[in-house]
């Protein structure tokens, strides 16, 4: 650890304790040295961290912009939930394991976006909800589906739009923040069991890890007239065809975003747009003083597994000890500039997610960090050898609409037929029929196909013998994920590159990423 990062953390954290502890100033003893020493050293052990050694072991390319991501409990996927898709994440080989569509809204004949998500707790089964925005009415407004195969096993709520769902403990009750209050129902049977209404729509909703107690707050849909019920927290007694309110917690001053019960039950984290932060030992209404001081961009948090630790968007660390409010040392490689309003812990393992949006590709890239795992030795591929190729640039991501992809003159990412979606989007639509094309011009265009794993597509077409004075062809790679429900045999592209070969004396007569002269 740099001195420069430790003079950081201690000063950081010497501001947190002179208004914590509210002490006066002491005449400096003539053992001041060894004391200090002794003081640094303590210092040293509270600021100490396991996520100190965290290293790097995946970054993960999405498609497209990331909105939200979710781990599943067993901490063997990743969902990356995007404006329309959501792509499922197999952490173990690092590769898209299949991407799911969001809601159908026949109105519009488009997928719309998600805006809720949740796994069960067995890691089979993934629910969406989402909630009606202008126009845009979804069919169903949550949708559960298996996620090795994609396929739909139930659908809720009709149009009524949903803010929020989760899972029981059990995986056998699916509660939502649908209409004005929750609804929950039995799983996978879809019956209504009971609802509970409220005067308005529910922002953020949590359940305690045993199932019997839910925290909700209300959502500030007038605009600031019911400023008080969106700034408090309501806690219902769950019983198997009712919920009964237990109590209320006030203490923010502006609308509460994010709900979350610690691991063991007995405290409940809540956060509020304004980036605030309380602790609240639940069951007696009062907050935690070590911690009353924490604040995160947007009220933007995720606890660990153990909830010993909250990450989040703060202003000089990512990490705290959620029992002491001191910052921890942690994850130094992340610059505090580029702090994320998207993170995770990993339910089960020493698993740490962050997301990097990249808006001038449309895409994003999750980075992973691990505790305990030695630094992976950096592994060659096939697109380390390939210039990257901007998607959205070529290709449309929205397959429900075919109004959309004739607006923005862009074909379709997704499809059976993986080679015609590669050779539109690359500008060879003159091309009919790939097996006379082939063969008409062997010498000028060849397109290939191979399907190396159950997850992975890939096509590779050359060009060459071209026209062009300086570049001899084109080499293109391009990887497909499934989509959607497995019997459909639907692919989408997730990422295309492109290579050089020069002529002559006009550069390199191998393939590679440099341009020719």
């Amino acid at each position: 650890m740099s001195n420069r990062f430790l003079i950081k953390s201690v000063m950081s954290v010497a501001i947190a304790l002179s208004i914590q502890s509210g002490m006066a100033a002491q005449p400096k003893p003539a053992n001041s040295s060894t004391s200090e020493q002794a003081a640094l050293g303590n210092l040293r052990e509270q600021l100490a961290s396991e996520w100190s050694d965290a290293v790097v072991t995946h970054n993960l390319e999405s498609p497209f912009t990331t909105n939200e991501i979710e781990f599943s409990p067993d901490g063997q996927l990743l969902a990356v939930l995007g404006a329309s898709q959501i792509a499922i994440w197999d952490l173990n080989q690092g590769k898209i394991q299949r991407i799911l569509p969001g809601h159908h809204a026949t109105e519009m004949d488009m997928e719309i976006a998600p805006t809720a998500i949740a796994i069960s707790p067995d890691s089979r089964f993934l629910a969406t909800g989402t909630w009606s925005q202008g126009l845009l009415n979804p069919d169903w407004a949550i949708v559960v589906r298996d996620i090795a195969t994609g396929e739909k096993v139930l659908e809720l709520a009709k149009s009524e739009g949903c803010r929020q769902l989760l899972f029981d403990p059990a995986g056998e009750i699916i509660y939502s923040a649908c209409g004005l209050g929750v609804t929950a129902w039995s799983f996978p049977e879809g019956k209504q069991l009971f609802s509970f209404a409220l005067e308005h729509p529910v922002e953020a909703i949590a359940l305690s890890p045993d199932g019997q107690v839910m925290a909700t707050v209300d959502a500030n849909v007038s605009g600031g007239q019911q400023q008080e019920q969106s700034n408090q927290i309501q806690l219902w007694q769950l019983e198997s065809d009712q919920a009964s309110l237990l109590s209320t917690l006030a203490g923010h001053e502006n609308d509460i975003a994010r709900l979350e019960f610690t691991a063991n039950g007995k405290q409940l984290v809540s956060s509020s747009y304004d980036g605030k932060i309380n602790v609240w030992n639940w069951q007696q209404g009062t907050t935690n003083r070590q911690t009353n001081n924490l604040h995160s961009n947007n009220g933007v948090f995720s606890l660990s597994a153990n909830s010993q630790v909250i990450a989040g968007s703060f202003h000089s660390e990512t990490m705290i000890n959620l029992n002491t409010g001191l910052p921890l040392i942690n994850l130094s490689r992340i610059p505090p500039r580029k702090k994320s309003q998207i993170i995770a812990f990993s339910p089960q393992e020493q698993l740490f997610a962050r997301v990097e949006n990249l808006p001038d590709a449309n895409k994003s890239v999750v980075k992973l960090w691990q505790v305990g795992s030695s630094p992976r030795e950096t592994q060659t591929s096939r697109r380390d050898n390939y210039r990257t190729i901007p998607l959205a640039e070529y290709w449309s991501q929205q397959e429900k609409s075919a109004a959309f992809a004739m607006e923005t003159n862009k074909p379709r990412s997704i499809g059976q037929d993986i080679q015609a979606i590669a050779l539109k989007g690359l500008g060879f639509t003159e091309i009919a029929d790939l097996e006379v094309a082939a063969k008409a011009q062997s010498n000028r265009l060849e397109v290939q196909s191979e399907y190396p794993q159950d997850n992975l597509a890939l096509v590779t077409i050359t060009q060459s013998k071209l026209s062009d004075d300086s570049v001899e062809g084109y080499r293109y790679l391009l990887e497909f994920a499934p989509y959607g429900e497995q019997e459909e045999q639907k692919w989408q592209l997730v990422w295309a590159g492109k290579q050089f070969r020069c002529w002559t004396g006009r550069g390199h007569q191998e393939w590679s990423t440099d341009l020719c002269h």
